[in-house]
Formats: structure tokens, C-alpha cells, sequence
């Protein structure tokens, strides 16, 4: 996924509204896509609870996700909660400008 791109800046928030997707990587990170750049986000706490199967659910205040914000996990068969994140700060990567 992050193949040939390039770690930037480590940004506080990211802007919902322009996300593409959102993929979670098994008990390491969540990786949200904005068109041609890929946001990692590993967690400070909870990444180990991470499954590719969860439903992440936040409450936000504003339209933008923030390394202050927590993510509940819910079991996608299930619906029970099983765990929660704390957010880190999201790195973004894209692919170096040519010159």
C-alpha cells in the first residue's frame, strides 16, 4: 500500500470529509486514504486490539479525526465493543514530487 511513497510531516488532524477509504492492518495501524496520500495512524494505546474485521466508531465535535480523539472497536458479527484506541499523530505518505 505504502510502496514507493514517502513519510511527510506527522499531522495532528485529518479532514473526514476528504477521506477515500479507511483500511485497518491486524494489530498495528489504521490507514486512511485522501486521494493520493495515505495517512497512518498507530495508535499510542490498543493498536494489539486492531482486527481487520472491526467497525471503527468515533464521536467527533468537529469535522476532523485528532490525535486527541479515541476510536471504539466494535465486532463486526457481533456489534459488542471490544476495545478502544488512543490516537497518535497521523503520517502522511505520498509519492515524491519529480522535478
Amino acid at each position: 500500500m505504502l510502496e514507493g511513497k514517502v513519510a511527510g510531516t506527522p499531522v495532528d488532524c485529518i479532514t473526514l470529509h476528504t477521506i477515500d477509504s479507511t483500511t485497518v492492518i491486524d494489530k498495528t495501524a489504521v490507514v486512511y486514504k485522501s486521494g493520493r496520500t495515505y495517512y497512518v495512524q498507530r495508535p499510542r494505546a490498543g493498536a494489539d486490539q486492531l482486527d481487520d474485521d472491526d467497525i471503527l466508531v468515533t464521536r467527533l465535535t468537529t469535522s476532523e479525526l485528532c490525535s486527541i480523539d479515541t476510536v471504539q472497536l466494535h465486532d463486526r458479527v457481533t456489534g459488542f465493543w471490544h476495545g478502544f484506541l488512543t490516537l497518535d499523530k497521523f503520517v502522511p505518505y505520498a509519492k515524491p514530487r519529480t522535478k
